[in-house]
This record gives structure tokens, C-alpha cells and sequence, in this order.
């Protein structure tokens, strides 16, 4: 556990406070250290006044030494820029954390927003004068809400404590007159409230009131993981008249160390998140707006620009509207609401570029022809996307951008981890063909097929009802693994090679697609045409296939069929040699349902064989069939002896 003080407005009074800090120390510590916010300087001259030899001199020389390891924020005032600059380059225990940023203080993890909200240099702290750059400026800039958005992207795990010098607007909505600190003006700053739901932290340190506040915790949104609160407390000047509190301790054990179940648990009395609530109703106010001032025009900009902006950006993404379709990738995706209807996609690519490459944008139109005020944004990695989410609260075009990851999963929706009615390959299916079942694992099972084009084609599918291979757990594809090669013995032992594919489709009928995979014995010869074989007739009937060099263990092939396919259909051949060819079959596109048969058969042979209707077998011959391929695999079956 760390233990933490923390302090409201210093405003110059540097022995009061450590006067105070030190009582505390001595009767209720040792404290780890002392974090203070809002104003640290004394209010009155100038950023530029090279007067400091106030109170905090002698702590800048090393004449004296803070009680504890003290880091503040609140940089502006009288001689703040000299101060912080000699401050920088001395060995004293007091230190300014900067301008904005996440750091790692005491073993806690601190975020930290210097200053306080001035339109004018937020927008542009060139045109305020020099007052508006570097150490001693009052206010933030947008450069300084993104550092500390890059540094919460960059963070690992949750942010301990965040401070600013300013509290959120939206804190006190809904609360009861009887509950507010009274005799305040609650306006507070927008930008202080999408910050803290930028970083979601425990605790929320703020000063800039002449009171103490703290209010019951709130709850954040779940973004995965499981929701947890924040708690807001506001602290008074140090040495105020009116006897209000500002300073408070606390004893902090870090994220990092914490269990998710302590870490998400929600006390009694937790409410919503109020900033959530007020900008809700802010963006409603401001698509009502914004709705009344475009009128009829919305569709317009479904239009990416010119053609020549086309070519000399591509291949940033592709157009939303009738291009080819893409893989797509959950994993990669951040679904985005409350998108300004004036935005065209380059604003929604350069917006969200700064996170990394943008691969594709999926934005469309209701029924009335206007464009959604939600897209999904997909980017080359899971890192990048997640920085996405970090920008959640972030404004594009005026209004606020609320940003989460898109639903994960595998591919091929949900798994189903129960018997689907109706499902040829669900073994509790009374209409099941179990006679033609060779051998059963934990969680796997091999079966002749119905139509075989051989007495060595097989099939090799998850006992329970999973879409796909990518759908199935891992425990499941790793026992699937130990059968092919398996079969790849029993295969062998005949001088033959296995030759195989999977093809997931999202069937409507009998229960949806049940993940099962094809695999034959192949003359040796036929084998090492087996590449060639899968190209050629992929060109015939016009598509391609990518190859997938073969990789060690279960895990890496599994990663490397997600890049290829995402979250969508696809089409897997396995080869002879362990690699295998991959074709991703896009969303309307009509796939040949016997092109998989068509060459497994031609390498066993028997091309005439490729219509499974050709190849239907009474029971009897179909049992003993069976019979014979248990007997040839027993030697080899992972389940045997």
C-alpha cells in the first residue's frame, strides 16, 4: 500500500504546507509522498517575473528538505518560470511532474493536466504570445490534452490518481441543492470532463474551488474488462479562512497489483458517471443543431473527395461506398457514435490516424438516404485500435466522439458451446450419422465422410457446435492438431499424403456451419501437385489464394489465420508439407460450394467423384467402410491403448 497526501492551491504559502504535512507525518505516517494540484505559486506578477526567492528557495538550494517527496503541478505565478527552471536542475525532494503526461509516482500510476481552460490559447497558443508556451503558462493547450492522451495509450493498466487544477463540468448534475458545497459556482470545464473519462482513474484530485468536496464514487463504463468507479475529491487552498479541507490522505494499494474482482467492485451508493450524462446531452443539443443548420444536404458527404484526392492518398482506406470489400478484424476495429454528419472520411482517417494506420472506414446511410452518425474504424493493429479508444471524449468538428472497441470474438459470431437442432455433424443429433464415427477424443471426433470420394477421406470436426476453427477454443484446434498429424502417419503408412481444407461458411440451414475439416489420402505424386492443383482451379473459377508458411504449435497458426482472415468467411487448404493456402471470402461474394471436392478428387484420382451425389453409399457398405478405416488408423488414433 502507498500512502499519499495530497494538497489543493498551495499559492505560495511552501512553509504552511510542509508545516502541516510534517504534523501529519509524524502522527499518522510515515507517508510515501505528497502530490499537490491547482496553484502551487503565489497569484500575484508574472510567469515572466525572475523573483522566486520566496518560501520555496531555500527547498531549491537543499537549505531545507520537504517533509516527504513532494511533485505538484499548478506551474504558473509569481517567479514559476525561473523556479521551475532551477527546480529542474537541482537535487531537491520537491519536483514538478510537467506540463501533462502519465507517470509512475511512488509505484502508483499518475495523470497529470497542468493549468486551467482559456479558449484562446487552447485553439491557438501561438496567437496568445509567449505567456502561452512553456513552464509558467496558466493555461493548457490542445498539445497538452494530447500528450496526455499519448500517454494514456502508451500506459499499461489502469491510472491510480489523476490531477488537474480545475474541476469536470457535469460533476454536480443531478445531485441534491443539500449535497453541493455551498456558496460555489459549479460551471466547471468541459475539457477537465473528457479528460477524466479519457483516463477512467480511481481517483480524481482537483482543485480550483474554495471548498471540499467529495462526492459519492461514480461508475465508468465497461469497456471489457469489467466497469470500475472513480472517486472525485475536491481540495481548498491551503491556509483558506474558511476552514475548508485541503489536505487529504490516503493509503492507495496500486492497479497493478490489485485482482480484477478488487478492482471492479462497486460500493453502495455508486451513481452513473455524470459527465457521461452531460455530454449526451450536449451532443443531442448539438446534432439537433447541426441537423436543422445542414437540412437535406447530410448525404452529400458520402463523398470522399476528388478522384485526385483519391489517388494521392490511397491506400490510406478504402471508400466506404462500392469498393471490394475488405477482411475485416474485429480485433482491429473501434466502433465510433456521435459522428458529425459533416465529416467527410479523410477527416475521420486524419483524425484517427494519429493513433496508426487506418485500413478501412465502414460508414452508411439510413433509410432516408442520410449518413449514420456512427462508423467503424479499422486499423492494422490491435494496439492501434485501443489508442483509438483512448481518445474517447475527443472532439471531431465540434462534437465529442464516444469510442469503444468493437464486439470481439471470434469468427463466425458467438460460440455455441450446446447441440444445435437440426445439425448433421452435433453427435446428439438422433438423425446423426454415429455409424460413421472412427474414433472420439476429448473434444474432437473423426467420421467418414457421407459421400467419400475414397475409403481415406475423412472427416475431422469439434464435438461441440463451433462456426470455425477460429471460433473453437484453443484446447479444442490443439487436439485437432494431434489428429491430423495423426492422420498424416496412418496415411503414410500406405506411401499416400494428406491433402485437406476447411471451409467455413455462415450457413442458414440445419444449425449454421459446424467447423469440420476435409482430409484424403493422396498418392505421393498427386501430393506434390497439390499446390498447383488448389491455384489452378482457385483461377478458374476467378479468385486467388494466399499461401501461409507452415509454423510451429497450435497458437502461432491460429494468429496467423486471424491476420489472413479476420473475422469473416474464408476458404483453408492444407498441404503436404504443413503450410497452407487461405482465401477470404468477402461479403457477397459467391463462393464455389464443390471447389474444395473438386480437387481433392482430382488428386485422389477419381475426378468423377467431386459430386458427393455421385458417390452414395447404402448403410452396409458405408459401415463396413467405416470398419475398415478403424482398423488402419487404430495403431495411430491419439485416443487408442
Amino acid at each position: 500500500m502507498v500512502k499519499v497526501l495530497f494538497a489543493g492551491d498551495v499559492g505560495g504559502k511552501v512553509e504552511a504546507l510542509f508545516k502541516r504535512v510534517a504534523t501529519v507525518n509524524a502522527s499518522n505516517g510515515p507517508f510515501d509522498l505528497l502530490l499537490c494540484t491547482g496553484g502551487f505559486f503565489a497569484p500575484t506578477g508574472g510567469p515572466d517575473d525572475a523573483d522566486y526567492t520566496g518560501e520555496l528557495l531555500p527547498y531549491i538550494t537543499g537549505e531545507k528538505q520537504a517533509p516527504v517527496p513532494t511533485y505538484f503541478i499548478g506551474g504558473w505565478g509569481h517567479g514559476s518560470k525561473q523556479a521551475l527552471e532551477a527546480l529542474a536542475a537541482s537535487d531537491s525532494n520537491v519536483k514538478y511532474l510537467g506540463r501533462s503526461g502519465v507517470a509512475t509516482v511512488g509505484g502508483l500510476l499518475v495523470a497529470f493536466l497542468d493549468g486551467t481552460y482559456s479558449a484562446p490559447v487552447f485553439r491557438s497558443p501561438e496567437a496568445a504570445g509567449a505567456s502561452a508556451k512553456g513552464p509558467g503558462c496558466r493555461y493548457y493547450t490542445e498539445a497538452d490534452v494530447d500528450r496526455l492522451k499519448l500517454g494514456l495509450a502508451k500506459a499499461e493498466g489502469d491510472v491510480d490518481v489523476l490531477l488537474t487544477c480545475e474541476w469536470p463540468a457535469g460533476l454536480c448534475d443531478g445531485v441534491p441543492d443539500a449535497a453541493k458545497p455551498q456558496g460555489l459556482k459549479l460551471d466547471g470545464s468541459a475539457l477537465c470532463a473528457e479528460v477524466a473519462l479519457a483516463c477512467r482513474p480511481r481517483y480524481h484530485i482537483a482543485a480550483g474551488k474554495r471548498a471540499f468536496y467529495a462526492p459519492s464514487p461514480y461508475l465508468n463504463k465497461d469497456l471489457g474488462a469489467g466497469g470500475h468507479v472513480t472517486r472525485f475529491i475536491g481540495l481548498a487552498e491551503v491556509g483558506n479562512p474558511n476552514k475548508q479541507k485541503w489536505l487529504h490522505a490516503l493509503g492507495l494499494t496500486p492497479a497493478s497489483q490489485m485482482t480484477p474482482e478488487q478492482l471492479t467492485v462497486v460500493p453502495e451508493g455508486t451513481s452513473e458517471c455524470p459527465y457521461e450524462v452531460a455530454l449526451k446531452k450536449r451532443d443531442a443539443q448539438a446534432a439537433a443543431e447541426e441537423d436543422a443548420r445542414l437540412g437535406s444536404q447530410d448525404w452529400r458527404w458520402q463523398q470522399r473527395g476528388t478522384k485526385r484526392q483519391q489517388r494521392e492518398r490511397a491506400p490510406i482506406a478504402a471508400p466506404s461506398l462500392g469498393r471490394k470489400d475488405i477482411v475485416k478484424d474485429k480485433a482491429k476495429t473501434a466502433f465510433v457514435r456521435n459522428v458529425p454528419f459533416r465529416a467527410t472520411e479523410d477527416d475521420i482517417v486524419d483524425f484517427f490516424s494519429q493513433c496508426g494506420t487506418v485500413v478501412d472506414v465502414v460508414r452508411r446511410t439510413n433509410q432516408e438516404g442520410k449518413l449514420n452518425s456512427f462508423c467503424h474504424v479499422q486499423f492494422d493493429s490491435v494496439e492501434a485500435m485501443k489508442r483509438a479508444c483512448q481518445l474517447t471524449g475527443s472532439q471531431l468538428l465540434g462534437r465529442t466522439l464516444h469510442i469503444d472497441a468493437s464486439t470481439s470474438g471470434a469468427a463466425g459470431a458467438a460460440r455455441v458451446v450446446k447441440p444445435v437442432e437440426g445439425c448433421w455433424f452435433c453427435l446428439s443429433n438422433p438423425n446423426a450419422d454415429v455409424e460413421l464415427v472412427a474414433s472420439v477424443g476429448e473434444e474432437c471426433y473423426i467420421a467418414l465422410d457421407k459421400g467419400a470420394i475414397t475409403d481415406q477421406h475423412v472427416l475431422l470436426l469439434p464435438v461441440e457446435h463451433y462456426a470455425s476453427s477460429l471460433a473453437a477454443p484453443a484446447s479444442t484446434t490443439e487436439e485437432m492438431a494431434r489428429y491430423l498429424s495423426a492422420l498424416r502417419s496412418c496415411f503414410a503408412a500406405g506411401g499416400k499424403e494428406l491433402v485437406g481444407f476447411e471451409r467455413y461458411m455462415k450457413l442458414r440451414k440445419s444449425g449454421g456451419n459446424h467447423c469440420h475439416f476435409n482430409a484424403i489420402a493422396v498418392p505421393a505424386a498427386a501430393a506434390k501437385q497439390a499446390r498447383a492443383a488448389f491455384e489452378r482451379a482457385a483461377e478458374r473459377h476467378g479468385f486467388t489464394l494466399a499461401h501461409l508458411p507452415k509454423v510451429a504449435g497450435d497458437a502461432a497458426a491460429r494468429e496467423q489465420l486471424q491476420n489472413a482472415v479476420g473475422e469473416g468467411e474464408y476458404f483453408l487448404a492444407l498441404l503436404p508439407d504443413g503450410s497452407r493456402l487461405v482465401h477470404p471470402i468477402a461479403y457477397g461474394e459467391r463462393f464455389p460450394l464443390n471447389y474444395g471436392r473438386e480437387v481433392l478428387a482430382g488428386l485422389a484420382g477419381v475426378p468423377q467423384r467431386a459430386d458427393w451425389k455421385a458417390c452414395e453409399a447404402s448403410k452396409q457398405e458405408e459401415e463396413a467402410r467405416t470398419e475398415r478405416f478403424k482398423a488402419a488408423f487404430q495403431p495411430y488414433d491419439i485416443m487408442a491403448g
